[in-house]
């Protein structure tokens, strides 16, 4: 069984579209060409063209080896302004990066041997998922190239979890009950 599958019903020219659309067409996305957003757009559509990746330098503290360059581009931002979808590159180096978001990554091209503060080494390349807690620092060692999406998410601190739960609570039964 294959990980990733086509969309589309089959036969159809949605289908057939997707089949000869490479990796968007894998992931189940139809490109539009020419398409932009309207104001009455719900849904934020975009690419992750690796040209239109911009710089975004490592701060200069964290860099262990080398002079790895990073690229980022938001892809988009979250409706409770608490986070984003960034697509990420690096060149080759080393550096300690410090995590103040949860973050969710996707590789997608290359490889990266990223170890944790207790000594554990975790391998990034193409297909594999890791998440990094806020609050945590890893070590990055890029030999030649990493890409990556990355999913981003300010956590609600502590205190006020309880009070979103029942925020979240108390809107489900309100729904419920105007039906």
């Amino acid at each position: 069984m294959p990980l990733v599958e086509k969309r589309g019903f089959p036969g159809s020219a949605a289908a057939e579209r997707n089949a000869r659309a490479g990796l968007a067409g894998k992931l189940g996305f139809e490109a539009v060409a020419g398409a932009a957003p309207s104001a009455s757009s719900l849904f934020t559509l975009d690419r992750m063209d690796v040209g239109a990746l911009e710089p975004a330098p490592i701060q200069p503290d964290w860099i262990l080896e080398g002079t790895p360059q990073a690229k980022c581009k938001q892809l988009a931002g979250m409706s409770d302004r608490r986070g984003n979808v960034c697509h990420w590159s690096c060149t080759a180096g080393r550096f300690r990066w410090h995590y103040h978001l949860d973050e969710c990554v996707m590789f997608l091209e290359g490889r990266v041997e990223i170890l944790d503060r207790n000594g554990t080494a975790y391998v990034g390349e193409p297909g594999v998922s890791l998440f990094f807690p806020a609050g945590t620092v890893a070590e990055w060692h890029v030999p030649d190239y990493i890409r990556k999406i990355a999913f981003n998410h300010n956590p609600v601190p502590a205190p006020l979890r309880l009070v979103t739960r029942a925020a979240d609570k108390a809107r489900t039964l309100l729904g419920r009950l105007r039906g």
